[in-house]
């Protein structure tokens, strides 16, 4: 199914002499290739999906020869999470590759690369029409450039492989280049509108406990949704893994573990979750409708953006009407101020307290220093940190209400 209601037909062929069905293929690009009219052969429809596939048999069944395989089939399998061997050989070598990171990529290739090329063969792809296809998209789309390099990447890393393993003899995406950079800074909250957000009045308790996890010790997003009772300790916090709506509990982003100093009142704050927890004790700190899943992504993001309306509008918010509520928001917006920016405001209020090599212990960013699974920190570092973050983010948490 590519979207509500609608569904993507694929043909395999039996092939007698291999005693096996060939690779296989989306009716819409058979049709098109064989210049069937669209009425007639409806790639829609079930019935015309077979129609396809029979006209396919009577001119003489798929094709043999791998590279014979249409460019745009040949990416969506190799971005098939449940069939792709790039995939699989992948995880057999102990790599790591996501879902969710795999999943964005299989709706590149339905929604940007079939379109573009409906009917191209994996051996006839050239340089020149990648380039073209970047730049159309850059021209058209709308999208910006960071999406169309992600795009590229989708396009791209099929012919790598298909050139590695010999289906084809040279890799047209090897002089791709990629669009500049256009990523803008995260906006950073100021230290009064950080202790505003703390001291909201019937402020949602998971609310509480994410913004203090990302402005005093730089969890991301993921990483507060993944957090259980067993990674609080009396001085620190082991942030061991992130949440994935398709993979659940995972590794951290960079694969790594990390203990940092946790200061009381947060230590507080993540104690009364697991006691007021609907599920019982012992379950995700940031929980929600199920016992099995912390509260989703998008659920934590509105919480956050809702307290930077209410802290936008104050007494007002209650009466306030949704284009009001909607300007609030668009002002945070327009300061690119998100969730993810308490880990910059975390980053920026500590910066130039400790050196960046023991603050990367803290952030979890990766460095050429941190080539092992696991990010020590010595009692040393953890004092250092401590005393950093005591120094220059306590005390506006001791302001908005709590005893450090």
């Amino acid at each position: 199914m590519s979207k509500k209601g609608q569904f993507r037909y694929y043909i395999q062929i039996w092939d007698v002499g291999k005693g096996a069905y060939a690779v296989p293929r989306s009716a819409s690009s058979v049709a098109l290739e064989l210049g069937l009219d669209e009425k007639a052969f409806p790639a829609t429809s079930r019935t015309g999906a077979f129609l396809i596939g029979e006209e396919l048999r009577r001119r003489g069944g798929a094709p043999g020869r791998k590279t014979s395989l249409l460019y745009a089939d040949y990416c969506a399998d190799f971005w098939d999470w449940k069939t792709s061997s790039y995939i699989q050989g992948k995880l057999d070598r102990g790599q790591r590759i996501g879902k969710e990171y795999v999943s964005h990529n299989a709706a590149y290739v339905e929604n940007h690369i079939r379109p573009a090329f409906p009917a191209l063969h994996l051996a006839d792809v050239r340089p020149f029409m990648l380039e073209d296809f970047a730049l159309s998209l850059k021209r058209g789309s709308g999208l910006g450039n960071r999406s169309i390099n992600a795009i590229l990447v989708a396009a791209s890393a099929p012919l790598h492989e298909a050139a590695r393993l010999g289906l084809i003899d040279t890799d047209p995406a090897a002089s791709i280049r990629k669009l500049g950079n256009d990523t803008q800074k995260k906006g950073i909250p100021t230290e009064e509108e950080v202790r505003g957000l703390l001291t909201l009045e019937g402020l949602d308790h998971r609310t509480r406990a994410a913004i203090l996890l990302g402005a005093a010790c730089a969890l991301r997003i993921g990483e507060v949704q993944a957090l259980k009772l067993e990674q609080v300790g009396e001085k620190t916090l082991t942030v061991a893994s992130s949440w994935s709506k398709l993979e659940g509990t995972k590794c951290t982003k960079t694969g790594h573990v990390r203990i940092v100093p946790l200061p009381k009142i947060v230590r507080d704050v993540l104690l009364a979750l697991d006691e007021e927890s609907p599920h019982g004790r012992g379950g995700f700190l940031i929980y929600g409708l199920k016992p099995d899943a912390p509260l989703d992504v998008r659920g934590l993001e509105r919480l956050f953006d809702d307290a930077l309306v209410r802290l936008s509008l104050r007494d007002k918010y209650a009466d306030a009407k949704p284009e009001e509520l909607r300007r609030a928001l668009e002002t945070w917006k327009a300061r690119r101020v998100t969730f993810h920016s308490l880990r910059h405001f975390c980053n920026a209020m500590l910066r130039g307290s400790v050196p960046d090599e023991k603050l990367h212990m803290l952030t979890g960013h990766s460095t050429e220093a941190m080539t092992n699974h696991y990010d020590h920190a010595t009692e040393a570092d953890l004092t250092e940190l401590r005393d950093a973050q005591e120094a220059r983010i306590l005390p506006f948490l001791k302001a908005a209400g709590g005893e450090a």
